[in-house]
């Protein structure tokens, strides 16, 4: 299961509520940066995280709250790209460079979410495995992509 869990979120326009960061132990943590990202949507919760072993990201759903509980996690409701998507529904993901679509395997190391129809001013949110770690960037069309 990988970006499956977006599609089927952004299927039923899942509303994004809230980001939270994997903290490593005696880390304060980059909000742009880290070992993984806990994403919560009204249809539920997404786990990414940095798969070092195989270099990629490894995404999967957390059915309760308590499989994350051991877990030290940071709010991110006040950083980028996070407090702009507060509310909107996402409405597609896919792998990249790939394109639209489901991914032939689990194997992602770059995801993008867009948050808002094509009509409504979207955001795209990227997401890619980077040297051990999750990086976060709001992409703007309007200049090259943040990384």
């Amino acid at each position: 299961m990988g970006i499956e869990l977006f599609e089927r979120a952004a299927e039923v326009k899942g509303c994004f509520l809230k980001a939270e960061q994997l903290l490593e132990a005696d880390s304060e943590g980059d909000p742009k940066r880290g070992p993984g990202y806990l994403l919560t949507f009204d249809v539920g919760r997404i786990l990414i995280a940095a798969d070092r072993k195989n270099a990629r990201l490894l995404v999967r759903q957390i059915e309760n709250r308590d499989e994350v509980d051991s877990v030290r996690l940071a709010s991110l409701e006040e950083e980028e790209p996070w407090w702009r998507l507060a509310g909107n529904p996402l409405t597609r993901a896919w792998p990249c460079p790939d394109g639209s679509g489901a991914s032939a395997s689990d194997e992602i190391s770059d995801l993008r979410m867009q948050f808002r129809a094509d009509d409504e001013s979207p955001h795209i949110v990227c997401l890619r495995y980077d040297a051990g770690a999750v990086c976060v960037a709001l992409h703007d069309d309007e200049k090259p992509s943040e990384n």
